[in-house]
């Protein structure tokens, strides 16, 4: 976690020790729902480096058995040597396309029959192209036929099978348990987050009834026919509430977080001159897609801070634009003028702390599912958020 969460946390310890005690059981929900979509693609750099570490000795161990297994002292070593790696090599892609493609796609999913039909297929096709190539390059080398007999090719073709079947399932079992290390390891890093995230939503609240009473009280002392003063405060209001109320599932109606960045924008237009030229286009059809809260908000709220501020209101601009693909590809692409005099492109090239924490929570909530990337003109910096959304 940054410094800044982490002296957070600290100092509501201090104040309110009792709201760390939330029940595991709610802990352990709450981050399940953010890690249990491919896991598998956010391991950490170590679990990485360490899986690679224990299949290569894997492919080393099994090159020493074939060799053994194989070893003729009348023949060459070297090509022994050449004929074991060749059958390891060969044993290697169905090893790698079951740990990587069928563990994620079909055990993960519960897809257990079809996980094992599949598993003994790849093995069988797999047994036939390594014992034809294996075959081929054994005679091309020594002079001797491995279709010699019915009885040689029946064993070697036995042995070449259990061996495909034996080293695919150690591959899925080792990557079934780096998952595992994986999976807790951003489950421990969700939960802290989490915590975190809710010290300091409890920081900033305090009286959330306090506030709302104040606004409602504000709201009446406007006289009526000031309906623009209203309005504002009835958005605010709305703002208010959505924090505090709508915003404590994981995910939430993607219509919600909308109509929240509407009456954002809705307030902080009143404060930008007359003649600036802000638009939002919105979708009109959104699918029941969900979203996890004030995702898109940081991207707003950094263009409004950094916009340009030339004589000419016209001169500054503010894009926003929400839309959703067919592809099942939620998309936010934020545009906003800056002034390079006015020390705007400096502040645009450091990152604030809005835009890392929510770099973070997207690889917490869409981890392989999401990209932001940023794009600086002359005088136009551009932010494209992309989430996928489907299966």
């Amino acid at each position: 976690m940054d410094v800044e969460v982490l002296h957070i946390v600290k100092e509501l310890k201090d104040e309110t020790p009792d709201i760390l005690d939330i029940p595991k059981n709610k802990k352990h929900e709450i981050a399940v729902n953010c890690v249990i979509k491919k896991i598998v693609y956010s391991m950490s750099k170590k679990v990485k480096i360490a899986s690679f570490g224990i299949q290569f000795f894997l492919w080393i161990i099994l090159t020493l058995f074939l060799l053994y297994f194989i070893y003729d002292p009348h023949a060459s070593f070297l090509q022994q040597f050449i004929a074991a790696l060749i059958v390891t090599a060969f044993t290697a892609l169905p090893a790698y396309y079951s740990s990587k493609v069928l563990v994620p796609r079909l055990l993960y999913r519960k897809k257990i029959k079809k996980f094992i039909g599949v598993l003994l297929l790849v093995a069988f096709a797999n047994t036939m192209l390594t014992y034809i190539f294996a075959g081929a390059f054994y005679y091309e080398l020594s002079g001797k036929s491995i279709f010699r007999s019915i009885s040689a090719i029946q064993y070697l073709f036995s042995f070449f099978f259990i061996i495909n079947c034996v080293v695919i399932a150690v591959s899925s079992a080792i990557q079934i348990i780096i998952d595992r290390f994986g999976m807790e390891h951003q489950l421990h890093e969700v939960e802290s987050e989490k915590v975190s995230t809710e010290l300091a939503f409890l920081r900033a609240q305090i009286n959330p009834h306090f506030l709302f009473n104040v606004l409602n009280t504000i709201y009446f002392q406007i006289n009526k026919e000031n309906s623009e003063a209203r309005s504002s405060v009835e958005k605010l209001s709305e703002m208010l509430r959505y924090q505090l109320y709508e915003c404590t599932t994981d995910m939430i109606d993607v219509t919600k977080e909308l109509a929240y960045i509407e009456n954002y924008v809705a307030v902080q237009k009143l404060r930008m001159e007359a003649g600036t030229n802000l638009q939002m286009k919105l979708p009109g059809d959104t699918c029941s897609f969900k979203i996890a809260p004030l995702l898109i908000l940081p991207l707003v709220e950094n263009a409004f801070k950094h916009i340009s501020n030339y004589k000419d209101p016209s001169k500054n601009k503010l894009y926003i634009a929400i839309y959703i693909e067919q592809n099942s590809c939620f998309i936010v692409n934020v545009i906003n003028t800056y002034n390079s005099l006015d020390h705007t492109e400096q502040l645009q090239k450091s990152k604030g702390l809005g835009l890392k924490n929510l770099e973070r929570r997207l690889e917490l909530l869409y981890p392989g599912k999401h990209s932001i990337t940023r794009k600086r003109n002359e005088s136009t910096y551009e932010t494209t958020l992309k989430i996928q959304y489907g299966d």
